[in-house]
């Protein structure tokens, strides 16, 4: 459940500015995140419980690699193309990740 969590993270427009161009995930050929959770409910035919748990957790997580990635630039540690935004997409994670479980 952690992984289809995460998958439906990376559709966050945010993420784009973590990985510092316009990524896959974030294309809006892709189904929305609760499209590609439904479809995976189905297709497996199981139940995605406490799900809105994982997916405030899935945010968080990307929110803490985008912050890493964040420190490690501004500290000198990290140079190349990109970099200097991924700082810009933890509130929005954050604030993804809240309002999710504000739904519970």
């Amino acid at each position: 459940m952690a992984d289809v969590a995460m998958m439906c993270a990376y559709r966050h427009p945010a993420f784009d500015s973590v990985v510092g161009f316009p990524a896959a995930w974030t294309s809006s050929r892709l189904p929305e995140p609760d499209a590609l959770a439904t479809a995976y409910e189905r297709a497996g035919d199981v139940s995605l419980t406490n799900w809105e748990f994982h997916m405030a957790l899935a945010y968080y997580k990307i929110a803490v690699i985008a912050a890493g990635i964040d420190h490690r630039y501004r500290a000198g540690g990290t140079v190349g193309r990109g970099f200097d935004q991924a700082g810009d997409a933890v509130s929005s994670l954050v604030d993804a990740g809240l309002k999710v479980l504000r739904k519970r």
